[in-house]
């Protein structure tokens, strides 16, 4: 869509100093920029909930991983290794 408007000067000065881009870069440029950035924080936004706490937050720990798949596998049929191995826990 081609459309002719007017821009503040100052406006777009400061948006391509926020973005980063140079001065050079066009009005369509800075819009891409900032729309770029906004679906990016959108997505993460949608991650909310999932168990994805983002990059800046700690990993579960291994024995909380180690818990969750003794929960997870309780049920099953464990093969005979399993069943020895366990035995021989046992006897310790």
């Amino acid at each position: 869509m081609r459309a002719t408007s007017t821009v503040n000067d100052d406006l777009l000065i400061e948006a391509k100093e926020i973005s980063g881009l140079p001065e050079t870069a066009t009005v369509e440029d800075v819009l891409r920029h900032f729309v770029e950035g906004e679906r990016r924080q959108r997505a993460l936004n949608a991650l909310e909930g999932t168990g994805w706490d983002g990059p800046r937050h700690s990993r579960p720990t291994f024995e909380t991983l180690a818990e969750e798949f003794r929960r997870l596998t309780a049920d099953r049929d464990h093969t005979l290794s399993e069943v020895l191995h366990r035995e021989g826990r046992n006897e310790r």
